[in-house]
């Protein structure tokens, strides 16, 4: 026998257990992928800001200094990363119903200010060089060395930090990428400045490429601050709405998406939306409606949290039978509704006038039909159409409704009026209700009747009975349960499927198996009868 193993990937990927216990298992490779690559920036950092600072110092080389200056914050902004790592691990609790990943984004953000600040001193300090003061830089073969070291060690900091950032959608580790990229630029900046002081003995070059770095420095970090408040703003991802409405639509069961709404959760999406389905639609069906718009939306995100609302809507499609049915399960003590029938009213207008009284009233039926079983051509089938095409004429309704067979007249009789009352309410063609009340045919509790074993003449005389009925050619599959001391019966009947040139309709058939019942329950004194049919 072959196993399909896409089968069991396709179950396990839907079970929750399973997939919350592989998102946990990523998020703890990714914690400490990104805590070691932190802890090497950290360390990288501050040994290249000490030197930095040692060496521009005594060669009092602004630009030298301003490299310092940034390293330090890279140290100071390498620890925020890895606090921030610690944090975004931690699951979502009663206080942050979303988790932390925000606070990477907020990390990132105070790195920025970070930036701007020191690039700002930057750009005051080497304008007072440029303008009030002259102050020579002594260049040394140490002043290069270092700027050539820190250019290599950013090169590989940067690829490493912008690796994982892409990987695991870390902002803050983006952020942390970009100061590296930015040094490493920065620090070729200040090798040409050295030069052009030591060789060409321009005095100002130095703060001339110390401008040039703090320009470069808010440049790069612009566009990292807007990505970083666009998240923190709860801003969704361009031209991500179009995506999912056209991923959904189409969709079995899904008549309109609406109020769609997506944060970006650091490496996840969280993506909720409202959808549309016909009030008609069970709960059962409604919910796998969702959960098929859960899983096309995570077939375009694949790392997303997804909530889907369900709004029950009115459709074009639904007819008055389902309106009434529907208006029957939200009234509490009814348990059912079934042969429903509408018939229009004539002259209804008159009698309102007091010119007829009800003996004069004269109705007909629409098609003679339980309006349940489908439109025809002369049969408007929808509630729509009558509101378009019958404000002209009435309608009388009358239908059988089940409540608790424990419950006395009076309060049956409330119930019936409630129902009623709604839907002349809801349904203002109807003008006349006529309901049969009857009680339910079981408890709420399931009831297991007991097979009996019936003789051989007794299964031979309902055979027989079966026989009687026109356009029946065998009966078969007898049974005989008693159910609460009384007796039902079931079979199956066998009828002829084509009648002259036409095929059996389902209505006949349905004619053909009532018969059934009436001639056993008459003959027999059976409670129940139950007739299963097919054709020859």
């Amino acid at each position: 026998m072959v196993k399909d193993r896409s089968q069991d990937t396709h179950n396990n990927s839907n079970d929750p257990g399973r997939r919350e216990f592989s998102h946990n298992l990523e998020n703890i490779h990714a914690y400490r992928e990104k805590r070691t690559i932190a802890l090497a920036s950290v360390s990288a950092s501050a040994g290249l800001a000490i030197i930095k600072l040692v060496i521009g110092y005594s060669t009092n080389s602004l630009g030298i200094l301003s490299e310092a200056l940034h390293s330090g914050l890279d140290v100071i902004a390498a620890l925020m990363t890895l606090y921030a790592i610690r944090i975004v691990i931690r699951p979502p609790d009663v206080k942050f119903t979303y988790g932390y990943a925000k606070f990477e984004s907020l990390s990132s953000l105070i790195e920025i200010i970070l930036l701007f600040t020191v690039a700002g001193w930057i750009f005051y300090e080497g304008l007072d060089r440029i303008l009030f003061r002259s102050i020579q830089p002594e260049i040394t073969i140490f002043s290069f060395a270092i700027m050539i070291v820190s250019i290599f060690v950013d090169l590989w900091r940067s690829r490493v930090l912008y690796r994982a950032a892409r990987r695991y959608g870390s902002q803050a580790l983006e952020a942390d990428a970009l100061h590296f990229k930015a040094d490493m630029f920065s620090s070729g900046i200040i090798i040409v400045g050295l030069i052009f002081v030591s060789v060409f003995h321009v005095p100002n070059a130095d703060a001339f490429a110390a401008i040039i770095i703090a320009a470069m420095i808010i440049y790069t970090s612009l566009g990292l601050g807007r990505r970083t408040i666009d998240v923190l703003l709860d801003k969704a991802p361009k031209g991500m709405n179009h995506l999912l409405l056209e991923s959904i639509s189409g969709l079995d069961g899904v008549s309109k998406a609406h109020d769609i709404r997506i944060r970006n959760m650091g490496s996840i999406m969280s993506v909720d939306l409202h959808i549309e389905v016909p009030r008609t639609s069970t709960h059962d069906k409604a919910h796998r409606i969702a959960t098929n718009v859960e899983n096309r939306i995570r077939e375009v995100m694949p790392n997303c949290d997804v909530l889907v609302h369900v709004d029950a809507i009115e459709t074009s499609a639904e007819t008055l039978t389902d309106r009434i049915r529907l208006i029957a399960a939200e009234t509490d003590g009814i348990k059912n509704v079934h042969s429903i029938f509408l018939s229009k009213i004539v002259g209804l207008e008159k009698r309102s006038k007091g010119h007829s009284t009800n003996r004069d009233l004269n109705t007909h039926d629409l098609n003679t039909r339980e309006l349940g079983r489908g439109p025809t051509e002369s049969d408007p089938a929808t509630h729509n159409e009558f509101d378009s095409k019958g404000t002209s004429y009435h309608l009388h309704l009358y239908l059988d409704l089940q409540v608790n067979r424990h419950l006395d007249l009076k309060s049956a009789h409330d119930i019936t009026e409630s129902f009623e009352q709604r839907i002349k309410a809801e349904i203002p063609q109807v003008k006349e209700i006529t309901t049969h009340i009857e009680i339910e045919s079981t408890d709420d509790t399931d009831i297991i009747g007991v097979e009996k074993k019936a003789s051989r003449s007794y299964t031979e005389k309902i055979r027989n009975l079966c026989l009687q009925v026109s356009g029946v050619v065998d009966c078969k599959d007898i049974g005989i349960v008693e159910v609460n001391n009384e007796q039902h019966v079931t079979l199956t009947i066998i009828i002829n499927a084509i009648k002259g040139e036409d095929l059996t309709s389902i209505e006949e058939a349905h004619n053909i198996s009532t018969a059934v019942q009436e001639i056993i329950i008459k003959e027999t004194g059976a409670s129940r009868v139950v007739v299963h049919s097919e054709p020859l």
